[in-house]
């Protein structure tokens, strides 16, 4: 008679005989090498008619164009006729004051997006404050840069800060 100890261990080596020849059919599979499959995935060629295109027909009635030399006058006709474009000298005021000059970049009901307006501004650079002014409407925030006294130095910064922004400030006489 068999003990209860020996069973188990018949029962195991069984069970061990079994895994081993599971195992062994999967790492060595002796069936014949894969076949790959040659038939092609790509769509026969499309039934394309030609298609005739006729010839265009130039209209009677078109003047050709002018000469590049003609074509970007800019009102003037002589040489002497054109004025030197030179920035304009500080001036002075009624006041005896500067005049100077302020950019308008942008006027807001909400004064929060005026302030963060002024933050971005004053990280780039640029001296911007906020004017407050009540209308019939309530409280408007207005956003401006500057003061400057040159002119053309606000305009360079008019560009620039229309550009990055996406904005169409306005040129503005500063009344202190």
């Amino acid at each position: 008679m068999l003990t209860e100890n020996v069973k188990q261990r018949i029962v195991g080596g069984f069970v061990l005989l079994a895994l081993a020849l599971i195992l062994f059919a999967v790492l060595f599979d002796f069936s014949d090498a894969p076949q790959v499959d040659t038939t092609s995935r790509i769509p026969p060629k499309p039934d394309i008619a030609a298609v005739d295109v006729a010839e265009p027909v130039r209209p009677e009635n078109i003047e050709p164009a002018p000469a590049p030399e003609e074509g970007f006058e800019l009102g003037v006709d002589e040489p002497d006729q054109a004025v030197a474009a030179t920035p304009e000298p500080p001036k002075l005021s009624d006041e005896g004051l500067p005049e100077s000059w302020i950019l308008q970049v942008g006027s807001f009901r909400d004064a929060d997006r005026a302030n963060a307006l002024v933050k971005k501004l004053l990280d780039d650079g640029y001296r911007a404050f906020v004017q407050q002014q009540s209308d019939s409407q309530g409280q408007l925030s207005r956003v401006f840069v500057g003061p400057k006294v040159l002119k053309e130095k606000l305009l360079q910064e008019k560009a620039a800060i229309d550009k990055k922004y996406g904005l169409n400030a306005l040129v503005v006489r500063f009344e202190p």
